[in-house]
Parts: C-alpha cells; sequence; structure tokens
C-alpha cells in the first residue's frame, strides 16, 4: 500500500507498466530476469571460445612423403611451399572479439540483477529496469552495428563475386552483415522506447536516452560510410579521367600488359622543368603506367637542368643517349642492359600541313618498345605459309599466290616487332623451321599435301618431348570449289581433329534483315565461356559484333583427344537465322522460299536462330586436382573460319587499321604465351574548347536556376528555424 501511495496519478511512470510488459517483467521477476541474461552470457562465451580456437587454430602437419633423391648430385634440394595457415582467420578473429562483448555485456548485466537487491520504491523499480533494458539493448544493438559494419569491409569481396559475377551463393555473406546492423538499430531503437517515459522526470536517464540515441546515429553513419565506400570503390576507378576524349586513361589493353610484365622495367623521363602541355602529358601518363604496372614499372624522372648527375650518369652508360636529346628512356631487367630511346618528337603525332601538334602518341610507342625489351631484344618469327595459294605476304619466287594479298597484315605485324616471313614447303621432306614462333595458314585454295601437313604435325608435336611445341593459327574462309561446286578443302582437317576442333564443309549464309541485307554477311560476337581470354578480353572490348564475309563453321569435337582442349571463341548473334548449303546460292528468293514452305528442306539445311561457332582456340588440359573437367593450360591453337578480313582487299577500304589484324597480333602474343598488347592503341588526339557564342549560351539555366535554387534553401532553413523554435 505505501508503494502505491507513493506514486500519483499524474505521474507518467504509473501508467506505463501496463504497456510496457518487458520492463515489468524485469521489475517483477528480476532472478528469471538474471538466470536468462546469464544464459545468454553463457551461449556467447561457447561462440567466444570457439571462435577464439578456430582463429588461432595452427593447421595439422602434413604427412611428410617419402624422400626421393635426385638422380642429379648438385640438385638443390626441393623446398617446402608455403601454406596459407588460416585465409579466414580476419572473420574468426572478428567473430571472437564480438562475441566477447556480448558475453561481457550478457554477464554483466545478469550479475547485477543476481547481486544487488531491488530498490524500494515502485517508481525507483521501473526506472532501474528500463536503465537495465536500456544498457542491454543498446550496448548490443550497438556491438551488432559495429561488427556488422566489420564483417561486410572483410567479405567485401563476396558483394563483387554476387553482382558482377552472378554467384548467388555469395549473397548470404552480404546479406548477413546488413541484417546485423539492421538488426542492431532495431534492438537500440527498441530499447530506447520504454525509457522515454523517463526523459522528462529524471536528468541522468534523460542523459542516457539521447546519449545512445546520439551514439547509434554515429554508428549507422559509419557503417553507412563503410558500405558506401567498399560499393564505390568497386565500382569507380581510384582516378576519373574527366577529359572527353579519355586522354588520362590508358587503353584496356595497356593496363593488362603492364600487370602482366614478367620482369621489372624502369622509365627515365629526361624533360626540363617546365609547365609546357607536352611534358606534363608524358609525366601524367608514366605516372599512369606505373601505377597500372602493379610494382613493374618504375618512373624515374630526370632533369638537364637540375639533375645534371644522373643525367650524365645515364649518358655513359647508355652510349644512344645523346648528349642534349630529350625523351623517355626505357630499361628492362634487373641489371638494366637492355634499353631503348624514344625522343621527345617520337611522342607526339604532328599534322604535316601545320606542323602543329595533333596528339599523344607515346602510350602506344613506349609500350611496342617494352614488348620489344621483353623479349630479350629478339624479334620473334612469325611464317606464312605460301605453298597452296594462300594470302601472299610478298613476292616469293616460284611460288603464284591466287589467294589474295595479306601485305598490310605483315606490315602491321612488323610494326609490332614480329618477323614475318613466307614458309613455302617443298616436294621432298618438308619441314618448319626451328626458329619458328608461330605458323600461320591464311585460305589455302588448293589442299595442302599430307607431307607438308605431317611436317606441320611434327612441328605441333616434336618426337622429342622436351622440345618447343609448335604454335598454329588456321584462317579459314568458305572458298569454293571447283566449278563452283562444293567447298575447297585444306588438307589441314585431319590435323585439326586431333586437337578436338573440326572445320566445316558448307557455306554459312544469314537470313536478310533490314538492318543487315547482305545474306552472305554473318553478325559474330566473343562467347562467354571465353571472356577470360586476351584475345576475348584485348579485341572484345573494342567492338561487340564483327562483320564476318561468307564465314565456315569452326566447332570444338566433343569425345576427341583428352590432351587438348579446345572452346568456341567466337559465334554467330543468337537469334539470328542462319542456314547451310553444299553449294553456293545461286537463287535467293528461291532457295527461301523452299525454306519457309518446306520443312523438310529447312531441317535438311539446318535452318535455326542458334548460333554457330565460327572461331575456336585449343589449349593443353591441364588435370583438376579435385575432379571434374580439366582445365586450361597453354594456347596451342588459334582456328577462325575467315580469311577475307585479314587480306588487303577489306584493309583498303578501312579508314584505320582493321581491328582484325589486332585479333591476329593479340593471337601470336596469346600463343606465345607473352603479356598480350593490342597493337592499334590510338593515339591521344588534342582538343581545343571554343566557348560558345554569347546568343547560344541559355541564360535560364546560368542565371535563374542557380538564382532560384539558393532562394528554395534559404526559404527551407528558415521554415525549418521557425518550426523547431516554435515546438
Amino acid at each position: 500500500t505505501s508503494l502505491i501511495m507513493n506514486s500519483t496519478p499524474s505521474d507518467p511512470a504509473t501508467s506505463a507498466p501496463a504497456k510496457q510488459p518487458v520492463v515489468e517483467f524485469i521489475r517483477g521477476q528480476r532472478q528469471n530476469a538474471a538466470y536468462l541474461f546469464l544464459g545468454l552470457s553463457i551461449v556467447f562465451l561457447i561462440g567466444t571460445i570457439y571462435l577464439a580456437s578456430r582463429a588461432f587454430r595452427i593447421p595439422a602437419a602434413t604427412e611428410k612423403p617419402a624422400e626421393t633423391k635426385s638422380l642429379d648430385p648438385e640438385a638443390p634440394p626441393e623446398l617446402p611451399k608455403a601454406e596459407i595457415a588460416n585465409p579466414k582467420r580476419p572473420s574468426y578473429m572478428v567473430g571472437w572479439i564480438g562475441a566477447m562483448f556480448g558475453f561481457l555485456i550478457t554477464a554483466g548485466i545478469g550479475a547485477y540483477l543476481q547481486v544487488f537487491p531491488p530498490k524500494t520504491t515502485l517508481d525507483e523499480q521501473l526506472r532501474e529496469s528500463r536503465v537495465v533494458l536500456l544498457a542491454a539493448g543498446g550496448l548490443l544493438g550497438a556491438a551488432l552495428i559495429l561488427f556488422g559494419g566489420f564483417f561486410f569491409y572483410l567479405w567485401s569481396d563476396s558483394l563483387t563475386k554476387w553482382l558482377d559475377k552472378g554467384e548467388k551463393k555469395e549473397m548470404v555473406w552480404v546479406v548477413v552483415p546488413l541484417l546485423m546492423v539492421a538488426g542492431g538499430a532495431g534492438l537500440v531503437f527498441a530499447s530506447l522506447q520504454p525509457a522515454r517515459a523517463e526523459e522528462r522526470n529524471h536528468l541522468n536517464l534523460r542523459r542516457l536516452v539521447y546519449g545512445s540515441n546520439f551514439g547509434v546515429t554515429v554508428l549507422l553513419l559509419f557503417v553507412v560510410l563503410i558500405v558506401v565506400n567498399v560499393v564505390v570503390s568497386m565500382k569507380v576507378p581510384n582516378q576519373l579521367d574527366t577529359t572527353e576524349t579519355g586522354f588520362y586513361t590508358l587503353s584496356d589493353s595497356t593496363k593488362t600488359f603492364l600487370s602482366k610484365l614478367g620482369e621489372p622495367a624502369t622509365l627515365y623521363v629526361i624533360l626540363p622543368d617546365s609547365g609546357d602541355r607536352e611534358a606534363n602529358d608524358i609525366r601524367q601518363f608514366a605516372y599512369t603506367a606505373q601505377d597500372a604496372s602493379e610494382g613493374k614499372v618504375s618512373v624515374k624522372f630526370v632533369s638537364p637542368v637540375s639533375n645534371k648527375a644522373e643525367l650524365l650518369r645515364l649518358q655513359e652508360k647508355y652510349p644512344r643517349l645523346s648528349r642534349d636529346a630529350l625523351g623517355v628512356l626505357i630499361t628492362a631487367g634487373e641489371d638494366e642492359k637492355r634499353n631503348v630511346f624514344i625522343t621527345f618528337e617520337d611522342l607526339f603525332e604532328l599534322d604535316q600541313r601545320t606542323g602543329r601538334t595533333k596528339g599523344f602518341a607515346g602510350e602506344g610507342k613506349v609500350m611496342k618498345e617494352l614488348r620489344f625489351l621483353a623479349d630479350n631484344e629478339q624479334k620473334p618469327v612469325v611464317y606464312f605459309t605460301q605453298s597452296n595459294g594462300e594470302l601472299s605476304i610478298g613476292s616469293t619466287p616460284g611460288v603464284e599466290s591466287v589467294g589474295g594479298s595479306a601485305m598490310q597484315l605483315k606490315g602491321f605485324l612488323e610494326k609490332a616487332y614480329l618477323d614475318v616471313k613466307p614458309l613455302v614447303f617443298p616436294i621432298k621432306n618438308p619441314s618448319v623451321p626451328d626458329d619458328a614462333g608461330v605458323v600461320i595458314v591464311a585460305e589455302p585454295q588448293s589442299p595442302l599435301s599430307p607431307e607438308s601437313v605431317d611436317a606441320l604435325r611434327r612441328y605441333m608435336n616434336p618426337a622429342n618431348p622436351t622440345a618447343k611445341k609448335g604454335k598454329l593459327i588456321v584462317l579459314a574462309g568458305a572458298s569454293p570449289g571447283p566449278n563452283d561446286k562444293g567447298m575447297t578443302k585444306t588438307g589441314l582437317e585431319g590435323l585439326l581433329a586431333e586437337f578436338n576442333v573440326r572445320l566445316g564443309d558448307k557455306f554459312v549464309y544469314t537470313l536478310p534483315t533490314e538492318q543487315s541485307p547482305e545474306h552472305r554477311m554473318s553478325l559474330v560476337a566473343f562467347t562467354q565461356s571465353t571472356a577470360s581470354n586476351p584475345i576475348s578480353q584485348s579485341v572484345g572490348r573494342s567492338s561487340r559484333a564483327f562483320r564476318f564475309p561468307m564465314p565456315r563453321e569452326v566447332t570444338p569435337s566433343q569425345g576427341g583427344n583428352p590432351a587438348y582442349k579446345a572452346e568456341a571463341l567466337m559465334i554467330t548473334i543468337p537469334g539470328r537465322y542462319t542456314w547451310l548449303e553444299d553449294d553456293q546460292v545461286s537463287n535467293l528468293e528461291t532457295t527461301l522460299r523452299d525454306i519457309v514452305e518446306n520443312e523438310a528442306i529447312a531441317t535438311r539445311k539446318q535452318f535455326s536462330r542458334n548460333p554457330r561457332s565460327v572461331a575456336v582456340i585449343v589449349t593443353e588440359s591441364a588435370g583438376n586436382p579435385h575432379g571434374g573437367p580439366p582445365s586450361a593450360g597453354a594456347g596451342r591453337m588459334l582456328v577462325i573460319g575467315n580469311s577475307m578480313i585479314f587480306s588487303d582487299r577489306v584493309a583498303e577500304r578501312s579508314r584505320s587499321t582493321p581491328i582484325s589484324f589486332d585479333m591476329v597480333g593479340v593471337g601470336i602474343d596469346w600463343l606465345r604465351d607473352r603479356p598480350v598488347l593490342a597493337s592499334s592503341i590510338e593515339n591521344k588526339a588534342y582538343k581545343e574548347y571554343q566557348p560558345p557564342e554569347p546568343s547560344a549560351v541559355d541564360r535560364t539555366r546560368l542565371v535563374y536556376l542557380p538564382l532560384g535554387l539558393a532562394m528554395l534553401l534559404v526559404t527551407g532553413l528558415g521554415a525549418g528555424v521557425w518550426v523547431i523554435r516554435r515546438k
């Protein structure tokens, strides 16, 4: 009775208990509440011990294999391979620290309720229960928010795998931290509500309420900043190029090439300390290349005025560096013996008529010289077969070419520091030269002889297992046979079959449309399955679709040689109707009518919207230690069902270097297992900004819109201050 009389009807504390069952539970069943918190503390303690044991666990020692002695007595002992002790340790560390926080909070509150006696009055008991609930919910909620943010940062890779790569199983590692943050905020919010009944009557409790509210706001802001920074860092590059032409951005091919350099390189930028536009562009390019190389390329700036001693040292060490030369000196290797110098003038493109600078050409020239140095200053030899009317790369005595010319392709490859030579197979004992890096067979007009095919077979698979294995590129379009009947055989069908490649013997035609009315022209694109291949990465980013005139099917064969893995590199655009013909179509209208009206003819000619493979890559298969399909190894072969796009006939119609040339150049780099570099790196064009005429300026956007926004902002702030002051 005395407890009830001490409480006045106007006190909000007296009316609150009926609406706050949790507060009433802690007040009325103090011991049970203490046991509940102590039980939760035991759960947290078990979690702490388990996660800590996983974090500090030392991996069990693997069984030592039986010792084997090398046949070479001077061979060095084999060192054990380094292993990652526990890749999940950071997650376990954060987990056990968070669980320990939960243990300390719940154990402390449980011990308080168990040890300290309850207050004497009802108001004090209710107030104490609200404080306990606020402390438990506020601390546990804050811990959930804080550690949820930590887990989101640790598991941020799962966000990329889920959104970019479509790995749905990684979604849980993104959702769980976000649920922890949301649950923590909800827990803090729920624990604050009962205490609000006391905020007008008790100073310390009001401070706790407002302090908890402020604390959870700060934590939520902190977590939001983590989340936003992680997401933005995955989608936005570290440096933003705001120029219209992307002047300060390296091409994707250059970035890939620099990141895969096998040895260090140094760029000595020899320029005066001036603020000229050209000098600044060279410096910016050097810095960007250094960042893209991931530590492989270092940049050193040498001023002829302030670094005379360093410049003199370089001139004595590298004789090709003249005394007054300005430009970029490139060195490769740890000893920096291999070197080349690019003059200042060669780094820019000049207008021949006016003599003014048109653009920056340094990226392409520096990368080409760097690739040359990476090959130990030796040009790889690429052979074009010239025995059966293939695309000609020059006048060869005793050889008549009827398949067209590839002289422009030859010049393109030679500019990329490749030594292009003809390969004429003699009638007796044909062979491939030992210095061949890659052999290209481009559109033979008659089948290669069995002896020539055997020479290529020995080149691809030498008898000596330690010898260098050959690399082959086949460019074979749909060439009609004698009297325009059937398709010309290449003679390579059997050799390609040994590498799990089937060369089609039918003509591929495409249903004409308004956008593409030519039925002999097929639109093709790179496949998703080979998106990680350097050819697809380098050339595929330049264009989404390519035009193949008179293509030939090239498909991977199933159940062939397990030593090789063949994959479709390019296919016709899905959804476009195509069909196959044994001979060339003489009357398109009649052919299409027969296909549409006769289902049997449509079936026989494989009239379909399904994509057809027109290019295949072949790699060596490596055994998979986990079972399943073998993983791809070194590149061995590139087969493209077209040759016309690589000929001078097409190149002469193009205003710039055909992208098909890059396909061959990048394919050679890929087969040679070298960092891929697109040879047709475009120069960075200089453009001058011309201010618009006064009559063309939009006064509304320039004057009235900013003024209106400023007035709206001031009015809104004033209204907000007035409302708050009135309350």
